[in-house]
């Protein structure tokens, strides 16, 4: 077998990025291996550059990380930097307010008013992590955008408190304590979520690393210009007229590195945009859908504003069950139905129900239901809302007209209908305003039916269509909240009438 001259080989040393800064070569005449430096291509200015950077940028910097991480950075340095300078001057009222300099306040009352404080904010750390953790994935963007806002508005109840008396001074720092204990649940897990999506090679550590030390220096320069600012800024006019301008800075710099994001993960909001969209015709990219969707709606935090439209994925079995059309104190419909749905979504990881009375709809989990799961679960949704929203005005003229048809005729043609439904053509499907739920199929069952078939066609060719313009499915949380699975133990079918 030939063996390969010595000559032929060469060796290249590689930088952190990729790029050849020695390559080695056999020379036949000394016969050793001579390095070889290309030349850069950088001149000595930008060359010395990076090599400042380079303790606060990760290693291979910018291939290493997705595009939207270079803007985020930028403006979250600025708003780090804002925030240093407000919170040296609600610091400063914070001594004030606590009679640092005062003779007529005690160390006691002093160390009394801080455990008040740390109380206070410890147990609001504890309940908020209770009761929003498992919110904070799904809804990233607005967290991390939320969590600036309570920091700005303990900074302005800090700045009010030397104005107040002792009780509500106290009160007013107890709060503020407690805001700073929410931004930092909020803000720490939301920043781990996105550190994670910016580390594109699964260099999360070392981003974690160097955005650390990019904040500490940001920190200590806002110190420096904050330590000048709050010597020469001495009354209650000038400190508000330096904090206000300071505080929408802050927010508005957070607002732009929230809205720079450009997560290929889906939420409740970017699914419903991407998918009303491919259901139209129209694929939209990971810019187009960060551009529409919203960062920061009541919705997200009081459940009362989001009574319309409400879809919720990972309900319990008596939520689901409660949501079910049947009579007071009679369960026995309920039930049928819950075997009904079943049945159709057999093959399928999840149930749906969508009540096109109340406009709202649940999703049931199976125990092996994934992240794309929910993607085909929302799309689902979204074709009954199509089939539904454009016949509503006619549906509520024609509801009334059947009834009084069916009563005349003594419901003497039962609805004898079997799922063998789900097989027939378009043209065999029944309209849904003909049918009623006394002991034949729901209206709304039927429909789900209809969309269930179209879905099931068209959902292979719309996963990869996802994919392909960078949408990564198994990503997909529409749960906001506690998420609830089911077994479902396979058993025959039967239709229940009511005798």
């Amino acid at each position: 077998m030939a063996t390969r001259s010595v000559p032929d080989l060469e060796v290249q040393e590689l930088d952190p990025e990729g790029h050849a800064i020695v390559t080695f070569r056999y020379d036949r005449g000394t016969q050793k291996l001579q390095a070889h430096h290309p030349l850069t291509s950088m001149s000595p200015r930008t060359s010395l550059l990076m090599r400042c950077m380079g303790p606060f940028l990760p290693a291979g910097y910018p291939s290493s990380v997705r595009p939207d991480y270079t803007p985020y950075q930028i403006y979250d340095s600025v708003q780090a930097f804002a925030s240093t300078i407000a919170g040296l001057l609600a610091s400063r009222a914070v001594f004030v307010g606590m009679g640092v300099g005062s003779k007529d306040v005690s160390l006691v009352t002093t160390m009394l008013l801080y455990i008040a404080q740390e109380t206070i904010g410890r147990v609001a750390t504890i309940l908020f992590a209770h009761k929003f953790s498992q919110r904070i994935e799904a809804e990233v963007k607005f967290y991390r955008f939320f969590a600036d806002i309570v920091n700005d508005i303990a900074f302005v109840l800090d700045c009010l408190s030397p104005g107040l008396p002792l009780l509500e001074r106290i009160c007013a720092l107890c709060v503020s304590n407690a805001c700073r204990a929410v931004c930092g649940v909020s803000g720490g897990s939301s920043k781990a979520i996105l550190s994670a999506h910016f580390a594109k090679e699964g260099n999360i550590g070392e981003l974690n690393a160097k955005d650390g030390s990019q904040e500490t220096v940001v920190s200590l320069v806002g110190m420096w210009a904050g330590g000048l600012l709050v010597s020469k800024v001495q009354g209650t006019f000038e400190t508000w007229s330096c904090l206000i301008p300071l505080l929408a800075m802050h927010l508005w710099a957070n607002w732009k590195a929230v809205q720079s994001v450009r997560l290929t993960s889906l939420n409740k909001d970017r699914a419903t945009i991407l998918f009303s969209a491919l259901l139209r015709g129209r694929a939209k990219g990971l810019n187009e859908v960060g551009d529409e969707e919203s960062i920061l709606g009541l919705r997200r935090m009081l459940p009362p504003f989001n009574d319309q439209n409400a879809f919720q994925v990972g309900v319990s079995v008596n939520r689901f069950l409660h949501h079910l059309p049947g009579d007071i104190g009679n369960d026995s419909h309920r039930y049928n139905l819950l075997a009904q749905l079943l049945e159709v979504f057999r093959e399928e990881d999840y149930l749906l129900w969508r009540d096109v009375q109340s406009n709202q709809a649940f999703v049931l989990l199976k125990e092996s239901a994934k992240g794309e799961t929910q993607a085909k679960a929302i799309c689902h949704l979204l074709r009954v809302s199509m089939r539904v929203e454009p016949n509503m005005k006619l549906a509520n003229v024609s509801q009334q007209h059947v009834l009084d048809q069916r009563h005349q005729e003594g419901l003497k043609s039962k609805l004898g209908l079997d799922l063998n439904i789900l097989s027939a053509s378009p043209d065999e499907k029944v309209d849904i305003q003909s049918l009623r739920s006394y002991d034949g199929l729901d209206p709304n069952l039927q429909l789900i039916i209809d969309t269930l078939q179209e879905n099931r066609r068209e959902w292979p060719k719309m996963q990869d269509q996802v994919k392909r313009i960078g949408w990564d499915l198994g990503l997909t949380n529409l749960i906001r909240g506690p998420c609830h699975r089911v077994r479902v133990n396979e058993a025959p079918f039967e239709v229940k009438k009511d005798k």
